[in-house]
């Protein structure tokens, strides 16, 4: 048994295995811990390329951000539907919210060069939804009113995919209206949009003690007679696009300068710029405190597109009738604003204010549409959007009550000596809008082309609200006294009639979102909240 004894006392082939053993231990552990690093490696590479892929998109909302401050700034429409890669409500012209984003064309953002590819490192894509004034639903996110919900996209190396990832960020930011502390350019101002053309004055003010104390911008020309634009406490400002035409007159004086100021054609004693100079420097009666800079704009057309868009939308109007019950008179006879069922100007003439009361309220109820005359109390109300098919005429003196448009196919005409179309009884310039608690605000658009859309036919007659017209269309007065109170666009004003007042709104609390004419620089951003990433 000596060889088991040798067997027992020799233990090398114990530390051969115990050995190999701790070598395969080793092996495992080596290779657990080789794969480990290896793992976080890819899971740290794949991390960086989406943060990186985050903050690109982020990036590019914020981008889109400045975007909408710039547009602000330079008199732009911060709301307008199509202005970040989206079409509007009915298509690609239609600034009308909300946004159209069926398909979007998103803006490239190159965030590293100033050339890029999209889809590539280093970039990204941006297009936004605007929700409009009642708020909309996208991406499956309920987007509030008067809100950009902006979807962008951000691209970053990633080193795990051997190429490119990808990541998209929602953000909300909201475009907010005026508050009693500022007023948008549009509602205080005369605005005057017909095309420059050599030799003819947009703004005529060729008669006498015309008291333009409003703020004016012109595309055109403007003629200046003996008439004047004074300061009398409300900030003044003129835009001229073409040349400020002397024969008599003054804008501003040595002493009281107006605010601001800018003629970019120069001041000239001829409709043909003839001799034209610079307005400043005393060759001229021209004082303003400060040289603004002009701001170009197309003029504000309705297209046939938005016309037949109105012309179907507005309730009441041609396709919606007054509720069942109601006591629509002559013109509003079978609860329709129209004899037919096409744009065509065809319902004629017909009063606002007849002899006898009538009540047109929508069917979804007064608060959306309502269009209401008491003869006895001379009182109108008006809620929401109107559509006529045919011309207007005001022949009686009238309160009104409410906020509302009524839009014309025709043409709008004030008949009467010493009528009177107010919010506020006696016509109280002083006690409408602003801090005076009283916010109704009557507007009258005429869709007539060229043509002469809005008429003061008689003496004294006194409007408070606002007017419009197509570019290619006029308002006049035809006899004198005449005052105006509130903002009006058109196409042409001539004032060769005498002693006529046109007065600015003051501070106003119900200014909307995306003024019908820019410029509009009374409305501002809200915080960007992103609210996923």
């Amino acid at each position: 048994m000596a060889w088991m004894r040798r067997l027992r006392a020799d233990e090398s082939g114990i530390a051969l295995i115990m050995a190999l053993g701790i070598v395969i231990v080793l092996g495992i552990s080596v290779t657990t811990m080789v794969s480990y690093t290896t793992s976080n490696t890819r899971n740290v590479a794949m991390t960086a390329g989406r943060l990186a892929a985050v903050s690109n998109a982020e990036s590019a909302a914020n981008g889109a951000v400045s975007l909408l401050i710039q547009t602000i700034s330079t008199g732009g429409d911060p709301a307008a539907a199509n202005l970040l890669g989206c079409a509007g409500a009915t298509g690609p012209s239609d600034t009308n919210g909300p946004s159209n984003c069926a398909t979007p064309t998103p803006k490239l953002i190159c965030l590293r060069a100033t050339t890029c590819t999209a889809g590539t490192a280093d970039t990204a894509t941006l297009y936004g939804y605007y929700s409009g004034l009642n708020g909309g639903t996208f991406m499956s996110q309920t987007v509030p009113s008067a809100t950009w919900l902006l979807v962008s996209t951000g691209y970053a190396s990633d080193p795990t995919v051997g190429g490119v990832t990808s990541k998209t960020s929602l953000a909300e930011i909201k475009v907010n209206p005026l508050n009693s502390g500022a007023v948008a350019s549009v509602w205080n101002h005369v605005f005057v949009t017909s095309p420059l053309v050599a030799g003819q004055c947009s703004l005529d003010f060729s008669g006498n003690n015309i008291a333009a104390n409003v703020p004016i911008y012109v595309i055109g020309n403007f003629c200046l007679g003996g008439s004047s634009m004074n300061q009398t406490g409300q900030a003044l400002d003129l835009m001229v696009g073409g040349y400020l035409y002397f024969a008599g007159g003054n804008v501003g004086s040595t002493t009281t300068p107006i605010t601001s100021g800018v003629v970019v054609g120069g001041c000239s004693a001829s409709k043909t710029g003839t001799g034209a100079s610079a307005c400043a420097g005393g060759a001229w009666n021209y004082h303003v405190g400060i040289t603004d800079t002009f701001i170009a704009r197309d003029a504000p057309e309705e297209t046939t597109s938005d016309i037949q868009k109105d012309y179907a939308a507005f309730d009441p109007g041609p396709s919606h009738h007054c509720a069942t019950g109601n006591n629509p008179y002559a013109p509003l006879a079978n609860s329709v604003f129209d004899n037919n069922t096409s744009y065509d100007n065809s319902a004629g003439t017909w009063s606002l204010t007849p002899a006898s009361s009538y009540t047109c309220n929508s069917t979804s109820g007064s608060g959306v549409g309502q269009l209401q005359w008491n003869n006895t109390t001379k009182v109108l109300t008006i809620n929401g959007a109107v559509f006529i098919d045919g011309n207007l005429t005001i022949n009686q003196s009238l309160t009104y009550t409410g906020t509302g448009i009524i839009e014309v196919s025709g043409t709008i005409l004030f008949s009467g000596n010493s009528l009177t179309v107010c919010a506020i009884s006696g016509c109280s310039f002083t006690n409408w809008q602003g801090t005076s608690g009283n916010n109704q605000m009557l507007t009258l658009a005429s869709l007539a082309s060229n043509t002469t859309a809005v008429t003061f036919a008689d003496n004294s007659q006194i409007f408070q609200g606002s007017l419009w017209t197509q570019p290619s269309s006029s308002l006049t007065f035809i006899k004198n006294g005449v005052s105006l109170q509130g903002p009006i666009s058109i196409g042409k004003f001539d004032a060769t009639f005498n002693n006529a007042v046109l007065q600015p709104l003051p501070v106003i609390k119900n200014m909307p979102v995306g003024a019908p004419v820019p410029p509009n620089t009374g409305a501002s951003l809200g915080a960007i909240s992103f609210i996923r990433g």
